[in-house]
């Protein structure tokens, strides 16, 4: 059975999922890891525009544990 990716939108057989946030949100299919950073990088940018606030909270939290959430990615 072949799925799409959420990002690039090609079809593949294995890949990458991410669970869903939300109840009404379908499982993240991703046909790579490069476009599950993509998605993931993405909705970051999108969260720091929206919601400046909220933001902020996440980037504070990660700066206080030793490893980051696994979809922040510090550079």
């Amino acid at each position: 059975m072949t799925e799409t990716c959420k990002t690039c939108k090609k079809e593949f057989d294995a890949g990458i999922w991410i669970a869903p946030q939300f109840a009404d949100e379908g499982v993240l299919l991703f046909c790579s890891e490069e476009c599950k950073k993509e998605y993931l990088k993405k909705k970051l940018k999108k969260i720091k525009i929206e919601y400046p606030k909220y933001y902020e909270k996440i980037m504070k939290s990660s700066d206080n544990t030793e490893t980051h959430p696994f979809w922040i990615k510090k550079e």
